[in-house]
């Protein structure tokens, strides 16, 4: 893969270091040095919660990326397409481990569809997918990528550190240095939409 991320790291050089931990996590048995059992719940939450949202993006993406006749415009949604189907596989390698001894984690997709407060991620996810193109770019590159991923990914990723859980720390950081490639696509989106109408000025680079 020769992605790189917006530190300019090769996206197989993030991955090689990040099964890395997740091997020696497992191998370790680090589910028996976690602070609080309870955390365990957070998981499942994040796991049914946040996971099946990713699978979203990237089947939107792909999809939205098919209708831009524009060059650049496909390229971008490929890439971020490629980025979210990563981080549900990441995500997913991250708590396989658990799976292994605690119940929950098992039929997170099942759960997904049933668990009622999962409705508004859900049904926000799904209004997006639905609606065109440029609306599903300005809902998830701008208002999911730039405004709730930093409120989402930060805390959760220091209390998966405050309660020793480091396979899911590092995918934490492996996903957010994605998230700057995301958000900078948004604004983007956003330039381009707000340039189409003769009332405004014309954003130009300082």
């Amino acid at each position: 893969c020769l992605q790189v991320d917006s530190r300019g790291s090769p996206q197989a050089e993030k991955e090689k270091k990040l099964y890395a931990i997740f091997d020696a996590f497992s191998q370790n048995n680090g589910h028996t040095t976690l602070s609080d059992a309870r955390y365990v719940n957070a998981l499942k939450l994040s796991l049914s919660g946040v996971t099946p949202l990713e699978y979203q993006a990237y089947q939107g993406f792909a999809r939205v990326g098919r209708q831009f006749s524009g060059a650049g415009a496909r390229i971008a949604c490929q890439m971020q397409a490629i980025d979210e189907l990563r981080h549900v596989q990441t995500q997913i390698h991250a708590m396989s481990h658990y799976n292994k001894h605690f119940n929950g984690l098992h039929d997170f997709a099942h759960m997904h569809d049933r668990v009622w407060f999962l409705s508004v991620p859900k049904s926000f996810f799904e209004d997006a997918r639905t609606a065109g193109p440029f609306e599903f770019l300005t809902a998830i590159s701008f208002s999911f990528e730039y405004v709730l991923t930093n409120l989402l990914f930060v805390p959760f990723m220091s209390g998966a550190a405050f309660n020793g859980d480091m396979a899911t720390v590092t995918f934490g950081f492996s996903a957010q240095s994605d998230e700057a490639r995301h958000m900078t696509l948004g604004l983007e989106v956003i330039k381009f939409l707000l340039e189409q109408h003769e009332d405004n000025v014309p954003i130009g680079y300082r």
